[in-house]
């Protein structure tokens, strides 16, 4: 869905500013006829966390609390705000990127990408009651994460499907407002995410990463994610029998 948000961009530059413009892995960079032709390019990672291994220092002092209905209006700004920098959303005007906020957080509230985990999906909260944050979990099918339909339910699961553990808990979105970026907000709520997904029996999270995103990746690494293989990788392919 977020690709619908990188739309092609036209550019009219000079062969030397063309070289100077900063390149984004999630575009392809082409030159013709006196125009830089950026079109998206979009590849995603995904990581796997073990639980039962997580060691995330908890040193924010911020409350956390479970995501309540009225929060999911109030998250549509926040959203916006800590994705301005980031593709798919950074090429887009302010106006336009909140419809693609509120959009994104429908589509996970419905269940578009799979049940929502309302138990294990947490907000952050300023003292003045302020949302500072969020994490929203879904929950995906069961099967290899490695294959390229493992992260779309075929058949419609059961409304009981969390409660019997029946797939794998996704990281489907964390976020946080800029100006919160770097105070152990984002870990504060993964470790919720992470007690909460204990409580209910899991011992897996996984996550998805735009490449491009470097923060991301390196966010996720320092929460402990292990790299998996490229869905299109053709060692892995090669590798088959």
């Amino acid at each position: 869905m977020c690709d619908e948000w990188m739309p092609p961009l036209e550019l009219r530059l000079t062969p030397a500013e063309f070289h100077q413009l900063p390149r984004n892995a999630a575009y392809k960079y082409d030159y013709h006829a006196g125009s830089a032709w950026l079109n998206p390019r979009p590849r995603y990672y995904h990581a796997l966390l073990d639980l039962s291994q997580v060691d995330i220092e908890d040193d924010a002092e911020v409350p956390l609390r479970l995501l309540q209905p009225a929060d999911w209006d109030a998250l549509v700004e926040v959203f916006a705000e800590a994705f301005s920098r980031h593709q798919p959303f950074a090429g887009t005007q302010p106006s336009l990127r909140l419809q693609a906020a509120r959009k994104s957080l429908e589509q996970t509230q419905r269940g578009g990408d799979g049940p929502f985990i309302g138990s294990a999906s947490f907000v952050a909260i300023a003292p003045t009651g302020l949302l500072l944050g969020g994490v929203l979990l879904t929950l995906l099918p069961p099967g290899d994460p490695l294959d390229w339909d493992g992260y779309i339910w075929m058949e419609p699961p059961p409304s009981d499907c969390i409660e019997q553990r029946l797939g794998r808990p996704h990281l489907t979105w964390i976020f946080v407002r800029p100006e919160s970026v770097g105070r152990g907000v984002g870990m504060a709520l993964l470790r919720a995410a992470v007690d909460a997904l204990l409580d209910l029996g899991y011992d897996e999270l996984l996550s998805t990463f735009l490449l491009g995103n470097e923060s991301s990746m390196l966010w996720h690494w320092r929460a402990g994610f292990r790299l998996l293989s490229y869905p299109g990788s053709f060692r892995r392919y090669a590798n088959r029998d």
